[in-house]
């Protein structure tokens, strides 16, 4: 099981903390202006792309107000308080940058660390476990019944790659949790996930990964980590290494439950470390990692559709292939993006793309719509007649997210018959969580309600 070492704090620590925590309290306000001004496309483009990003524009409005009662408190205590408040987050700078450079590090030599045990140590005696042990109904006689791929529902997990916060991070959530009085909960901190292996171990067959895109000496890498600078502690942090141990685990289990894995590039654009904002050339250098890396494993839109025209004459017919054509195979999706349109754009039949796009509710009729990104379960299952019965689509939603966990939101995530149901409680190795997400009778898939 990976886990993080907590290393002793630097020099000058006691000082760094000291002017942390006073930048951030004398406002956090400022802070949140400035980050998300940098990260929105309104500001970087000026151009509203997708109704799906007016929360995000909204929240730049919050942010323009909150400004203003920024400058009202300047007023209030004076310019000399003022210049300090400037003065004291403009030291907190190279210091988050400092503490980030630490944790990516970190990020590198764990991954490191478990790719070669899992290379030298934990494959050199393992045995594969049944599939059939984690399905609700007779995985055999499915498969005989020519099931098909979108009758099937899983429980996937949500930032797959999340570790908890270092303590650094850790103040960071508590002042947002003062700054919000208490809307995003600095228990957020203490959000971990197992490693990718130990995931596919319990059970789970469906991931989420935030990708950032980095260019160094002319190559394009990427990244995984929730937010650079504030949030990247991660158990898979090089992408070509988190698809090289899903590989490692399915060249293992060959006749393994189908996979999913959805990347999520992140949208805002931070001009360091190397980063780029991803585009849609990128997106086609994702699509040469991912058939090197995973080969014959990946399944494609085009095998997916076969001999049909588009996926959505697939759907219309009714032709998703069987379960048991998708046995041992992979499918990524791309997460819905200002980018996804001009990755589809590339070739609008989707037949020669390696990912699915995953799109809105109001892209369900696109020829090119396979996979629907529902995330609120009361919308999941208000649509359900229309994106599952009438559309024949693949929908994923979320149970719940972490520190805002309840029954009824889980049952309305399991009744509106998704088939990918994303979690931030998976069961764990060690069986120790006392809260933990599954279908009835503790299984992790199950026949959706498509027929």
């Amino acid at each position: 099981m990976l886990s993080r070492q907590i290393l002793p704090p630097p020099a000058g620590a006691a000082e760094y903390n000291r002017i942390f925590e006073i930048s951030i309290k004398i406002d956090f306000h400022l802070f949140n202006f400035l980050f998300y001004a940098v990260s929105s496309d309104i500001l970087r483009d000026g151009n509203m792309k997708k109704k799906s990003q007016i929360p995000l524009y909204l929240l730049n409005i919050m942010c323009f107000i909150w400004l203003g009662d920024v400058f009202m408190n300047f007023l209030k205590y004076g310019p000399i308080k003022a210049l300090i408040a400037i003065l004291s987050l403009l030291a907190l700078i190279p210091a988050a940058l400092s503490v980030s450079n630490r944790v990516v590090q970190e990020n590198i030599s764990l991954q490191n660390e478990h790719m070669n045990h899992l290379r030298n140590e934990f494959y050199q005696t393992y045995t594969p476990k049944a599939e059939s042990r984690l399905t609700a109904f007779d995985l055999d006689k499915a498969i005989t019944d020519k099931v098909k791929f979108n009758e099937v529902s899983f429980i996937g997990t949500h930032n797959s790659y999340q570790l908890a916060a270092t303590q650094e991070y850790a103040r960071v959530f508590q002042a947002i949790d003062t700054a919000t009085f208490g809307l995003i909960s600095a228990d957020r901190a203490d959000f971990s996930m197992e490693s990718l292996t130990s995931q596919l171990e319990v059970g789970i067959r469906s991931f989420e990964l935030d990708i950032q895109t980095v260019v160094e000496n002319g190559k394009t890498g990427f990244t995984v980590s929730h937010i650079p600078f504030l949030d990247e502690p991660s158990n898979c942090y090089r992408l070509e290494s988190a698809l090289e141990e899903i590989k490692l685990w399915s060249d293992a289990n060959p006749k393994h439950l189908p996979i999913t894995l959805m990347i999520e590039p992140k949208e805002y654009l931070l001009p360091l470390r190397n980063m780029r904002g991803f585009t849609a050339d990128y997106a086609a250098e994702l699509d040469t990692l991912l058939r090197e890396v995973f080969g014959e494993t990946l399944l494609t839109p085009a095998d997916m559709m076969g001999t049909h025209s588009s996926l959505k004459e697939m759907r219309e017919q009714d032709d998703w292939l069987p379960l048991g054509d998708t046995m041992g195979k992979i499918l990524v999706l791309l997460h819905d993006t200002s980018i996804t349109h001009s990755y589809i754009m590339r070739d609008e039949s989707i037949k020669t793309q390696a990912m699915f796009p995953m799109l809105s509710y109001g892209d369900r009729d696109r020829s090119y719509a396979s996979f629907i990104l529902d995330n609120d379960p009361s919308d999941a299952l208000s649509h359900k007649s229309e994106l599952i019965d009438r559309c024949h689509l693949i929908v994923r939603t979320r149970a719940d997210s972490f520190t805002n966990r309840d029954e009824k939101t889980a049952q309305t995530a399991i009744q509106s018959g998704a088939q990918i149901l994303s979690t931030d409680y998976p069961p764990k190795t060690d069986g120790a969580s006392s809260e933990v997400f599954t279908f009835d009778g503790g299984y992790l898939v199950k026949l959706s309600s498509v027929k």
